[in-house]
């Protein structure tokens, strides 16, 4: 029988396994030391093009495999169902996988552990191993290469206090530059960074303010062109000392090392608090995935920075999260080509955010279980905005095509503005796609919205803005964290 040409593959570990390439795809997954977490997503996958019509793997032993210092080779039909949702899916909650875009070559990541006791004590060492010269090497490196070439950075909590400012090579934590090529939180290549299963998730803080911590940089981390997700982690206090800053935990939307812009940032279970913005960034070629997060406390007197704020990209998509007391901006703002929200919540809960939810350039806004609450101190009248802000000079377009589809929507409006006395009107829903180009950007349309479930206290059927039902009681609302904690 005819054989196609045997295939050498070298493993992490430096052995070498052998596969006779046949009709079915090889697939060449990298197991964690607990394997049961390839179901938690965390398999790397790659296929070999098939030339022949047998398929034989040799057998790697089980210290290598579940050490994680080899590749595990399986013959896999093509048919085959993935072992459940990686970093380059996201399950939206109506139970569908929805793929982030893929890249023609398979990415590896290699482990690093980060904490007391571990290897890398700390994550600028961490992340000066990513940047060196034989890995990124701040960019040197072939992008081919850096877009294969991923990290999977495990941090270990520490005492209160450990990570403080623990954010690159020029960090005022330092005495001196750490590191070279130096590391500034520029996440290169793709990365996996996620707090230690079954243990309390780390604090990753400054002592009070940014200033001198993000020396080079404008977050903890900026994402770029390759996939990024964050799990089980706390991001506390990047903002700038004197409170008109524009600083973020994570930055998005940064094309790095040469790389076209095509990636699915996810954050899992996290919790984003006391920062200029949260969240911030986006570009076209870039999603984001929000599920069971928490923002609270962020934004400053600029009224210019807010919650969450993806600034531009294809979809966003936010699943089981409290965005809650903004400063000022915005509890969740969003200029994505496709907006999808899925049993969130967007309360006010006595601050002075503006809108809790904006949606500037239209777009698809699809909804599916969300609560809003304006507090008292709200500067906006508006509980939801949709379009009205031309933003063609900055090359963000009115989206089309835009639709809205509601289901499942309560909003709560305060009696009285405290911040403007005696402007009393609020508007549940503010549509403003039918305004014109000069409001809402060329190429603009009135968008009819699809709704059923609307409920509303505090505003009236017309200054709803949407068909809804008049609540004559306040509902009791949740506050309490959606982060799952292992």
């Amino acid at each position: 029988m005819h054989r196609g040409p045997l295939v050498s593959i070298l493993l992490n570990s430096g052995l070498t396994g052998w596969v006779w390439a046949d009709s079915l795809p090889i697939t060449v997954e990298h197991w964690s030391k607990d394997h049961r977490q390839q179901q938690q997503g965390f398999s790397v996958n790659k296929r070999l093009t098939p030339v022949g019509r047998r398929s034989k793997v040799t057998l790697l032993s089980r210290r290598n495999v579940l050490s994680g210092g080899a590749f595990a080779l399986v013959a896999a039909p093509s048919h085959a169902a993935a072992p459940g949702p990686t970093s380059g899916q996201y399950l939206s909650t109506s139970g569908k996988n929805t793929a982030a875009p893929a890249r023609a070559s398979a990415i590896s990541h290699e482990i690093l552990e980060v904490g007391p006791g571990k290897k890398y004590r700390t994550l600028t060492e961490a992340g000066c191993f990513m940047n060196s010269i034989p890995r990124w090497n701040n960019g040197y490196t072939d992008p081919a290469t850096i877009e294969r070439m991923g990290f999977r950075i495990i941090i270990s909590p520490g005492p209160p206090g450990y990570y403080t400012n623990d954010s690159g090579s020029h960090s005022r934590r330092w005495p001196s530059l750490v590191g070279w090529p130096p590391y500034e939180g520029m996440l290169l290549g793709p990365v996996i960074i996620e707090g230690e299963a079954g243990k309390p998730a780390p604090v990753l803080d400054t002592d009070g303010s940014g200033d001198g911590v993000l020396y080079y940089q404008t977050g903890l981390f900026a994402t770029g062109s390759c996939d990024a997700t964050f799990r089980h982690l706390i991001f506390r206090g990047f903002r700038r000392h004197d409170d008109i800053g524009n600083y973020a935990a994570v930055r998005l939307g940064q094309t790095f090392a040469k790389i076209p812009m095509n990636s699915h940032v996810l954050f899992e279970d996290c919790e984003f608090s006391g920062c200029d913005t949260g969240i911030m960034g986006g570009a076209v070629g870039q999603s984001l995935t929000l599920r069971r997060c928490y923002f609270h406390d962020n934004g400053n007197d600029t009224g210019r920075v807010h919650n969450i704020y993806f600034s531009d990209g294809d979809t966003l998509t936010v699943e089981d999260t409290l965005s809650t007391r903004c400063k000022i901006g915005h509890l969740l703002k969003t200029r994505a080509a496709k907006t999808i929200i899925r049993n969130t919540r967007l309360i006010g809960n006595g601050g002075t955010e503006s809108a809790c939810l904006d949606v500037p350039d239209g777009g698809i806004l699809d909804i599916d279980g969300l609560v809003c609450e304006k507090s008292p101190g709200t500067d906006a009248h508006w509980v939801i905005h949709y379009s009205g802000e031309n933003q063609d000079a900055a090359g963000v377009p009115f989206h089309i095509p835009s639709g809205i589809t509601i289901r499942d929507l309560t909003m709560v409006a305060p009696q009285t503005m405290l911040r403007r006395p005696g402007f009393n009107s609020f508007i549940g829903f503010a549509n403003q796609s039918g305004l014109g180009a000069a409001s809402s950007g060329k190429g603009s349309y009135m968008v009819t919205p699809k709704t059923d479930g609307v409920k509303v206290y505090g505003l009236s059927e017309r200054s709803a803005g949407l068909p809804c039902t008049v609540l004559q009681t306040k509902p009791l609302l949740d506050l309490r964290s959606p982060v799952h904690n292992t």
